[in-house]
């Protein structure tokens, strides 16, 4: 995790307490919505992540995540919990182009720990993801047999 924050840090300017926080709700995100547990592995292999993962899960933002998971029941999960994530990013301070700084930072580091295949699996999210906030992505096409629904 020190690593992965320093490197951070040094690529968007941001305070290192930001940056942690930061990181937190991006390895909360990915934890909860790619489905398989390529996310959890990366979290296992870096020290420090659970820990930031559990901050970022305790962090209060007056209501409005419980109002829009209330509302995603009706409609299903995805774009807008992707909607919540760029709401904590933008929340702590974070410019669109240092959220993808901080997207690009942590997928390098996930490849190191758990290699190209398992960050192939994780980046299967990004194309929402660039379209909400820009972050570009590459290779993020997932064949079409994991993809789920088809």
């Amino acid at each position: 995790m020190e690593e992965l924050s320093r490197r951070v840090v040094e690529a968007t300017s941001l305070e290192p307490s930001i940056a942690k926080a930061a990181i937190g709700h991006v390895l909360r995100f990915l934890r909860d919505e790619v489905p398989d547990g390529h996310v959890g592995e990366f979290i296992d292999k870096m020290p420090g992540a659970r820990q930031a993962v559990a901050a970022a899960q305790a962090s209060s933002d007056g209501g409005v995540t419980q109002a829009i998971e209330g509302m995603t029941s009706f409609m299903g999960h995805g774009r807008a919990d992707l909607n919540i994530l760029v709401g904590k990013l933008a929340n702590l301070g974070l410019t669109q182009a240092q959220s993808e700084r901080l997207i690009e930072e942590t997928l390098l580091r996930a490849e190191s720990l758990i290699g190209a295949e398992g960050v192939a699996r994780i980046k299967s999210l990004l194309p929402a993801l660039a379209q909400r906030s820009g972050v570009t992505a590459t290779n993020t096409e997932k064949p079409d047999e994991m993809r789920p629904g088809l």
